[in-house]
């Protein structure tokens, strides 16, 4: 089967305990998949992070690098990072 590598910035990977880790997803997974596996793995408290800070487009999704919405379909060896955005001056 296909694997990510998922990275947990900030508070997601407090709640996690993870920094990254390597995860199998099923062939045309989306990033939704992948955040509907992770609600199961972590639980509501992960889900709520991100449900609720989703909506007020706090949470980012970056696949490779690159800022994606939920219907990105991922393929082997993607890199997917889940954070909130940095500002910086």
């Amino acid at each position: 089967m296909p694997q990510v590598t998922v990275k947990y910035l900030m508070v997601f990977s407090q709640v996690t305990g993870k920094q990254s880790e390597r995860l199998e997803i099923t062939k045309d997974a989306t990033l939704k998949d992948l955040l509907d596996s992770l609600y199961n793995r972590y639980g509501r408290k992960f889900r709520k992070l991100v449900e609720s800070d989703f909506e007020n487009r706090s949470v980012i999704f970056v696949v490779n690098g690159e800022s994606k919405d939920p219907s990105t379909t991922l393929v082997e060896g993607d890199e997917v990072l889940i954070s909130y955005p940095v500002g910086g001056g």
